[in-house]
């Protein structure tokens, strides 16, 4: 009787015995060797994604009228408000049922939690996210979980998933891992961020890796107990991102990342080995590299240190602290051709001339994002006026989309960006936390003044018709005056975003890999 699940029996008010039959969950998910043979025997066919189904008033029965606009209800509703309508009635849960089938991307929310519990009856929540979510979805984003419960109960039908993100999950166990990887071996984005490994995973997490056959974007962020040497990478991975990546032995784990992921294209690495920027020079195809709390100061520079062969090919470099002798001696044109995105941070000398050696990063000829930190270890900055000097510079050649400076702008020359980038994104400049400097910045940059002379240059011209394409600034500059909130021209926002030129070098080398791949 278990095989065959329970059965119920009822006599209607009509004299008509009824029976229903409740199947057993077990559900058997087919192995890696059987998607292959699957695959061989039909070849997978470019289908358009999965529409609704429209009302054709010829062909539609008034019967399924309402079973039909039901459907498009639930699909716009929230997952958690899907599943407890679905009580209602039977004809909400089979309207439920069909409007799952078009979703592509499967967010369990944080407020899924209240009290120690789901918001709906405890494991029925993710019961029901896999009969409805895991076997139609492409992406799967766990926000919270419970402590007893696992990840690969949720995942036990998601074979279809090829994007799976986990964030702020506590105590990931070397099995669960491992399970990961013998569901979803199809799986080509895995991102872990702020979540809880049990102390004994180093084996599950390359058991994991190992299974992975097609991965290509693979990233770990602010994860208690993480100390994989990451050995067992697979060689489709293009794009790594560890962040907060404090291994015991960080220099043996990227030597085994270069070794088992040659072909990887952009890596980020936050690190505090001064070793990490002469290792990374030995990845043979990079094109973007973020290498966060790793210095470059005098002690470590070497002659051969980001030689032309390897700094020619980058389209995007963040890094830490620099010194000026390494600006003087790598910052040329000829260095950085395909350069688009920079981001560096320096430590005032009042004896350096900033208008040498930053003048050579303006004829940068494809530079058209640009972030730049400026210290001081004294009161207050004494070489302003130079760094104004260079950001005006930039900013006149027309070309820049992102400018971040931890400096205050003054008011003609925060109008004149607008003037001559007319592809800027956004732009952060911002008062100094220094109490040296406020007297001095408060003529700088006035609100009310850029207001108005923005309003004039923005008169008669059409304001973009999205969100997306408007210029993002900090609102703590507009504070008590109308454009605190933003307008129909700026996006006011409260903390700093990156670059959007690197989200969008993401997306281009994801997209170009898929592209050769499909090709094969």
């Amino acid at each position: 009787m278990s095989r065959q699940g329970q059965m119920l029996q009822a006599i209607g008010e009509d004299g008509i015995v009824y029976t229903w039959y409740r199947r057993p969950y077990n559900r058997r998910v087919p192995t890696q060797r059987q998607l292959e043979l699957q695959q061989q025997l039909q070849p997978i066919q470019g289908e358009p994604p999965p529409t609704p189904q429209m009302l054709n008033p010829k062909q539609t029965q008034l019967s399924e009228l309402g079973e039909l606009i039901l459907i498009r209800c639930f699909q716009s509703l929230p997952i958690n408000d899907r599943f407890n309508m679905e009580h209602v009635s039977r004809l909400f849960q089979s309207a439920s049922k069909r409007s799952w089938n078009i979703h592509k991307h499967v967010v369990v929310p944080p407020a899924s939690l209240k009290k120690g519990t789901y918001s709906i009856d405890i494991r029925y929540l993710f019961r029901l996210l896999m009969k409805r979510c895991a076997r139609y979805c492409l992406t799967l984003q766990i926000n919270s979980m419970l402590k007893q419960d696992r990840i690969f109960r949720l995942l036990h039908l998601g074979y279809k998933v090829e994007c799976l993100q986990l964030e702020s999950l506590d105590q990931i166990c070397g099995s669960e891992l491992e399970e990961i990887g013998g569901r979803l071996p199809n799986l080509k984005i895995l991102i872990i961020i702020k979540c809880k490994f049990h102390t004994n995973t180093i084996n599950g997490f390359n058991l994991m890796l190992e299974q992975f056959k097609r991965l290509i974007v693979f990233a770990v962020g602010r994860c208690a107990n993480f100390q994989s040497e990451l050995e067992k990478l697979p060689r489709s991975l293009r794009i790594l991102n560890l962040n907060l990546f404090d291994v015991v032995n960080s220099a043996n784990a990227i030597g085994n990342i270069r070794r088992q992921a040659p072909n990887i294209t952009m890596l980020t690495i936050e690190c505090r080995s001064l070793d990490v920027v002469n290792q990374v020079q030995d990845f043979e195809h990079l094109k973007v590299l973020s290498l966060h709390y790793s210095p470059i100061l005098d002690d470590v520079i070497t002659p051969d240190l980001f030689p032309v062969n390897f700094s020619q090919q980058l389209k995007a470099l963040e890094l830490f602290v620099v010194s000026e002798n390494f600006i003087a001696m790598r910052f040329r044109p000829e260095f950085f051709p395909q350069l688009e995105h920079i981001k560096f941070d320096i430590i005032e000398n009042p004896t350096t001339n900033y208008n040498t050696i930053l003048g050579k990063l303006v004829e940068f000829p494809a530079l058209r994002s640009i972030s730049l930190g400026v210290y001081t270890r004294k009161k207050k900055l004494i070489c302003r006026a130079e760094y104004l000097n260079f950001v005006r510079r930039l900013y006149e050649k027309g070309r820049l989309e992102h400018l971040k400076v931890n400096l205050l702008l003054t008011t003609e020359m925060a109008i004149g960006v607008f003037e001559h980038c007319p592809k800027i994104r956004s732009l952060y400049f911002y008062k100094s936390s220094n109490p040296n400097n406020i007297e001095e910045e408060e003529e700088y940059f006035r609100a009310n003044e850029f207001i108005e002379r923005f309003e004039q240059l923005k008169l008669n011209k059409i304001p973009p018709t999205s969100n997306s394409k408007k210029v993002v600034m900090l609102g703590n500059l507009f504070k008590g005056t109308k454009l605190e909130k933003g307008n129909e021209w700026i996006k006011c926002k409260e903390n700093i975003r990156g670059s959007h030129v690197l989200r969008e070098l993401f997306v281009n080398e994801f997209k170009e890999y898929e592209n050769n791949n499909t090709r094969k």
